[in-house]
C-alpha cells in the first residue's frame, strides 16, 4: 500500500528537518510545489547534495487538481515537498482530506512558517498577533473586509499579519505599496480613524533568505517603495510593549522616535455611529416638538430616553445596546412620519 507524505521546506534552501529530509529520500515519488516562494534552484541544488534525487517540480495546477498525486499514492509513497509549512495552505489541507477519504495513509512533517518567522523576525511577540488577512490581486481593489478585520484586531491591541499573494509562475504579486494604498482607500470609505498615512507598519522581504529585510515606518514614509524583491508580508502593530519597540529599533534598524503602536485612537463602530445617528435624531425631533399634540408627549418622553440610554450605553462600551436604543428612538419618530402625524426630513 502507498501513502502521502507532506514535507515542510522551511523558509529557505536548508530550513528543511532532519526528518523531512529522510521522508524525501524515502519516497517513491516526490514532488516540489513552489506557489508564493520564487523558485529557488539552490534549493534543488542542496536538496540533491543532501541525497534527494527523484525530485519533479510541480505548479499550483497539479496540486489543486491532485489527481495523478492521489493515484499515485494509492501504490506508491508520495511525497509533496512545501516551502513553509504544508498545511499552512487550504490546498494541501484538501488535498490531504481527499487522500484520507480515498483510504490513502497520510503524514505532515512540519516546518517554519511565515506565520511565526515574521513575528519572529521583526522582534515582535507572537502571542499578540490576531487574525491574519492574505491580501490577494483580486481583492487589493477593494479590501474592505481586510480593513475590518485590521480595525478588529487594533482595538485588542493586537499586531496584523498581511500575507501579499505571489505568483511565482506568473512572476508578480501584490506589492506593500499596493496594500497601502488599498487599506488608505478604504480608510476613505469607511472613515473609522484605521490607518492613515501616520500609521506605523513593517515590511519583511524575503524571510529565510540570505536578502532578508526588514523595513519599517510610517506608510507615508513605506509608500515609496524600495523594498526589494518578491516575496513580502507586512506587519501592523496593535499596542506595542517596550521590548518591541527595542527590537525593532536593533533589527530594523529605525529610530526609536518614529516607531509607534496603531491602537489608540482606533474608534470602534459604535463610537462613530451612535453620535452620527444621535445628532440626526436629535434635529429630527427639535423640528417637530412644536408641532406634536400634548396626546404625543409620552412618545417624545420615550424618543429621549432611548436617546440618553445610548449614550449611556456607549460610555460603558455597551456597544449593542447602545446602537439598539438609538435605533428605537429613530424607529419611533419614523412611525409618526409614516402614520402622518407629522412629517420629517431626514
Amino acid at each position: 500500500m502507498g501513502s502521502l507524505r507532506f514535507v515542510g521546506l522551511g523558509l529557505g534552501p536548508r530550513g528543511i528537518s532532519l526528518e523531512g529530509l529522510q521522508e524525501l529520500r524515502q519516497a517513491d515519488v516526490a514532488y516540489l510545489e513552489y506557489y508564493t516562494n520564487p523558485h529557488d534552484p539552490s534549493l534543488v541544488r542542496e536538496l540533491e547534495k543532501q541525497g534527494v534525487t527523484n525530485l519533479t517540480v510541480v505548479d499550483r495546477a497539479f496540486v489543486e487538481d491532485g489527481k495523478s498525486i492521489l493515484a499515485e499514492a494509492k501504490s506508491k509513497n508520495v511525497a509533496l515537498a512545501v516551502p513553509g509549512d504544508p498545511m499552512i495552505a487550504t490546498t494541501h489541507t484538501e488535498l490531504r482530506v481527499r487522500a484520507i477519504k480515498g483510504g490513502i495513509p497520510t503524514r505532515v512533517v512540519h516546518s517554519s512558517t511565515i506565520a511565526t518567522a515574521a513575528a519572529s523576525s521583526a522582534g515582535l511577540h507572537y502571542y499578540k498577533f490576531s487574525r491574519t488577512v492574505t491580501i490577494t490581486r483580486e481583492s487589493v481593489r477593494k479590501l474592505s473586509q481586510a480593513y475590518q478585520i485590521l480595525q478588529q484586531n487594533l482595538l485588542e491591541g493586537a499586531h496584523t499579519l498581511l500575507l501579499l499573494e505571489y505568483d511565482v509562475a506568473a512572476g508578480e504579486g501584490v506589492s506593500p505599496v499596493d496594500a497601502f494604498r488599498g487599506l488608505l482607500a478604504a480608510e476613505a470609505n469607511f472613515k473609522l480613524g484605521v490607518v492613515s498615512p501616520r500609521t506605523f507598519a513593517i515590511v519583511l522581504t524575503r524571510l529565510g533568505s540570505e536578502g532578508e529585510r526588514c523595513i519599517a515606518g510610517s506608510l507615508g514614509d513605506l509608500e515609496k517603495g524600495g523594498f526589494g524583491e518578491f516575496p513580502q508580508s507586512v506587519i501592523i502593530p496593535g499596542s506595542l510593549h517596550f521590548t518591541e519597540v527595542e527590537a525593532i529599533e536593533a533589527i530594523c534598524g529605525t529610530d526609536k522616535s518614529r516607531i509607534h503602536g496603531n491602537s489608540e485612537g482606533v474608534k470602534r463602530p459604535a463610537q462613530t455611529l451612535v453620535p452620527k445617528y444621535f445628532e440626526k435624531t436629535k434635529k429630527a425631533l427639535d423640528s417637530v416638538r412644536g408641532s406634536l399634540g400634548e396626546k404625543y408627549d409620552s412618545v417624545v418622553e420615550n424618543v429621549e430616553l432611548y436617546m440618553r440610554d445610548a449614550q449611556g450605553f456607549l460610555a460603558n462600551g455597551d456597544d449593542e445596546r447602545a446602537m439598539l436604543s438609538i435605533g428605537y428612538a429613530e424607529g419611533l419618530l419614523d412611525s409618526l412620519n409614516f402614520a402622518g402625524v407629522v412629517k420629517i426630513e431626514w
